[in-house]
């Protein structure tokens, strides 16, 4: 939902859930008293079914006036903004001064685990999605009465506002808005994503004027590119035929979008929807038989007409593929280069004076805007399953969702990546890999553990082997741009890209891997040759050449050069103003202070390793450091508190 930005104002939480009394409607006598049984009846399930259909929205109960998060951030509640069939939408303010629209979900309406999966899988897939025309994601959490999805606020309203105030729109403004949704649906249909409720009042005019798809409440990940649905759902005037069919059609799939995409353009330009009716069971008797016109009084260009005829095909396979759009003769007419604010209340002018040299410069421009041009750099996202169960039952947010800290708690896979050569690893290091929170909480844990042993005798342990670890002995930030990138004390190169992939290329070895998470085997890590890298790493492989040649150029090392005694790549890094932490594959926690100083906790917490600005490097059981309070080669200012910051740290990552 989205209206115009006004100023916040507190809601009456009385007015919120007022309703107007329903009127009961007479029933007229029958001749026979079955027939008055069976007509009084059929009133009472109507009435029945209608009270369960409100009471989904209404057991949303207005927010507090301050409604508070787990991670410490308060969010003023503004505007009621409306309300769909499950939830009602608010403005939130931030403590900044921001507004967002928060999507409100009452917790009495999640009444299943069905339910419950339903709505996180609406808040995963969502979140998962980055482009100019999806509406962005930004938060979610939780009270005890409601949860909050936290989104970018639009407040020029949707396209059924628009079409509402002016009736029907012209051409050249539509041309423009299909190019905008197009780009938008294909970024989803490369990431196996069907929205299966495309309509104009899920598309949303950002402050800019430019459109985004909101609302994943029915979205759904294929399992591949050539899997089906069978779930009947969506809004009846643009439900495709496929999906009334269910099973006994064979399911649907992306086509269920085109068709989608078919009936907003028919609406936009006639005025209402090609199969509207009173009746429910008509609309659908239509679409099956694909019953419409073009009213003569509303005329439309032939070209128009050939491109929604094609959409609006009955048969999905012969409908044209999102990429196949665009090259109708249809989008060839006048294109604007944007769309005005006063479009919202009236024909924009000038639309016919635009030449076609203009036109088809405008057209370029706006593919390349909506990402239609852009290489595909992403693959399909694929949400795991384990996070679609909440770690506390009185809780409906799993901790990977709540507060916003998702990133590395799904990956996008590339389905046909995972069929080539493995590089095999050990189980430890899968291990360690599959669940790095786990690895947090232990050496958490342990940490704690070695403390109340300080004054126990060190003859009546079992100390761990103190071996040096594999360390990052270089580091750029480039996040802005591309990504972290970093050198291993064993010359290995690699860089965790903003995507969330990781390439690490090894030195002295013409083989690199390339690094993707997967549900079933955790970190799979697939070898390729540096000479035969297929086309979507070569670019990453330049951007990981680029950075080796800056570092061995302009940073020293932070210690010495060591054989490679096992395969670390950077899971996930921190920074702060006292140091940078860095979380590796292999279990440890490397931190590097900012008086230079270095401390490395691994062997689950049981071991801690100093480098030295001079790069002399110790390692020894933590429980000794405790004893003494400091190292015995070379002693580290303050340091017992900076081990202690790094078991605060790491019980921040835990906990979260």
């Amino acid at each position: 939902m989205s209206v115009r930005t006004k100023p916040l104002q507190p809601l009456n939480s009385g007015q919120m859930n007022a309703r107007n009394a329903s009127n009961v409607t007479p029933i007229k006598l029958k001749k026979s008293t079955k027939d008055f049984y069976e007509h009084q009846q059929q009133q009472q399930q109507q009435q029945q079914k209608k009270k369960k259909k409100e009471k989904l929205s209404a057991l949303c109960k207005t927010p507090p006036s301050v409604v508070r998060t787990r991670n410490g951030r308060d969010y003023r509640r503004g505007l009621f903004l409306g309300e769909g069939g499950f939830a009602r939408c608010f403005q939130m303010k931030d403590s900044n001064g921001q507004i967002y629209a928060a999507k409100t979900v009452a917790k009495a309406s999640i009444k299943n685990e069905k339910t419950k999966t339903k709505l996180l899988s609406e808040i995963k897939i969502h979140k998962s999605l980055k482009h100019s025309n999806i509406v962005n994601f930004i938060d979610c959490f939780e009270d005890d009465v409601n949860v909050y999805i936290l989104l970018e606020i639009c407040p020029n309203q949707s396209l059924m506002e628009l079409l509402k105030a002016r009736k029907r729109l012209t051409e050249p403004e539509v041309r423009l808005f299909m190019v905008q949704i197009i780009g938008a649906v294909k970024y989803l249909h490369e990431r196996r994503v069907i929205h299966r409720d495309l309509k104009l009042g899920n598309i949303f005019f950002d402050p800019n004027m430019n459109l985004k798809i909101g609302d994943f409440g029915l979205a759904s990940v294929l399992e591949s590119f050539d899997s089906r649905k069978f779930t009947i759902c969506g809004t009846p005037n643009y439900i495709a035929p496929e999906v009334l069919g269910g099973k006994a059609n064979g399911g649907h799939s992306f086509e269920v979008d085109i068709w989608a995409i078919g009936i907003m353009m028919y609406a936009l330009l006639i005025g209402k929807p090609p199969f509207q009716a009173k009746d429910v069971q008509i609309i659908y008797e239509r679409i099956k038989k694909s019953e419409y016109s073009f009213p003569i009084d509303k005329p439309i260009s032939a070209e128009a007409k050939v491109l929604i005829q094609d959409l609006l095909d009955v048969n999905p396979l012969r409908r044209p593929t999102i990429d196949e759009i665009l090259s109708y003769d249809w989008f060839k007419g006048a294109f604007p280069d944007k769309t005005q604010e006063t479009t919202l209340t009236k024909e924009p002018e000038g639309l016919t004076m635009i030449s076609k040299n203009q036109s088809a410069m405008n057209f370029k421009n706006m593919k390349v805007n909506c990402g239609i041009y852009t290489p595909k750099t992403k693959n399909p996202v694929e949400i795991l399953k384990t996070d679609l169960q909440s770690e506390e039952s009185q809780m409906v947010l799993p901790r990977s969702l709540s507060p916003n800290d998702t990133k590395f708690k799904y990956k996008e896979v590339d389905p046909t990546m995972l069929t080539k050569k493995r590089f095999q690893f050990n189980s430890n290091f899968s291990n360690s890999v599959l669940d790095l929170d786990k690895t947090c909480h232990t050496t958490y844990v342990n940490m704690c553990k070695l403390e109340t042993l300080v004054d126990s005798k060190l003859d009546t342990m079992t100390l761990p082997s103190c071996e040096n670890p594999t360390l990052i002995s270089k580091w750029v930030d480039y996040s802005n741009k591309y990504g972290f990138s970093y050198q291993l004390n064993n010359n290995d190169i690699g860089v965790l890209f903003n995507d969330g992939n990781t390439i690490l290329k090894m030195t002295n070895n013409e083989k690199f891997l390339e690094l993707l998470l997967h549900e079933q085997e955790g970190w799979t890590c697939i070898e390729n040759s540096i000479y035969n890298a297929p086309s979507k790493c070569k670019k990453q492989l330049e951007i990981v050449d680029f950075f080796a040649k800056y570092m061995n150029s302009n940073l020293s090392k932070v210690s010495d050069v060591e054989e490679r005694k096992e395969i670390v790549f950077l899971r996930r890094y921190t920074r702060t103003s006292d140091f940078i932490m860095f979380e590796m594959t292999n279990g440890s926690f490397q931190f590097n202070f900012k008086d230079h100083h270095k401390l490395v906790v691994s062997k689950n917490g049981l071991a801690i390793t100093h480098i030295s600005p001079t790069r002399i490097t110790q390692t020894h059981p933590l429980i000794l450091i405790l004893k003494q309070g400091n190292f015995p080669s070379v002693s580290i200012p303050d340091c017992m508190e900076k081990i202690e910051i790094i078991k605060q740290a790491i019980r921040e990552k835990a906990f979260v």
